[in-house]
């Protein structure tokens, strides 16, 4: 034990003074980054997005929506390599029953029939020397009863020497 308590003088002042050195490092003023590292910093730059609405008219109604997005990357895999992606999803529902009754259409109520609709709108961006995107979706009514679904997915990775 006699040592190691010798020795901590020595560990202390090295540790100091590594420290002390540390603290006058001089980068020498900026640097102009070449077309390559300037790819590897935007690299991995990614959003997406969702919006849904529904819209019912008629005695008896209902309206739902959601959209949902995530977005992730993954930098430093490889030396050189950065990619990311995203996806975002929207969904729609709006139903509808019965002849809407409001006050101008009491007279005649057939000039006022039921309706339902839905509007989802998804999209996205991604950076990189390689870039994918898919986009898709549809809407399918029955009665009185309209649903919606949209979707995006996109990536995007920097690739060095592509």
């Amino acid at each position: 034990m006699a040592e190691s308590t010798k020795r901590l003088p020595a560990i202390l002042a090295a540790a100091i003074a590594v420290l002390s050195i540390s603290g006058v490092a001089n980068a020498g003023g900026p640097v102009a980054l070449t077309d390559g590292q300037l790819d590897r910093v935007t690299a991995g730059d990614t959003s997406v997005f969702a919006n849904a609405g529904s819209l019912a008219t008629g005695l008896i109604v209902q309206g739902t929506t959601g959209t949902s997005t995530v977005v992730g990357s993954n930098q430093g895999v490889e030396d050189g390599f950065g990619s990311s992606g995203g996806v975002a999803l929207g969904t729609a529902v709006a139903f509808t029953a019965g002849q809407a009754t409001p006050a101008g259409c009491a007279a005649v109520p057939s000039t006022c029939p039921s309706s339902s609709s839905t509007n989802v709108t998804t999209g996205g961006t991604t950076a990189g020397n390689f870039t994918q995107s898919f986009t898709g979706g549809g809407t399918a009514t029955a009665g009185g009863l309209t649903i919606q679904v949209g979707y995006t997915a996109v990536y995007g990775v920097f690739v060095p020497g592509l």
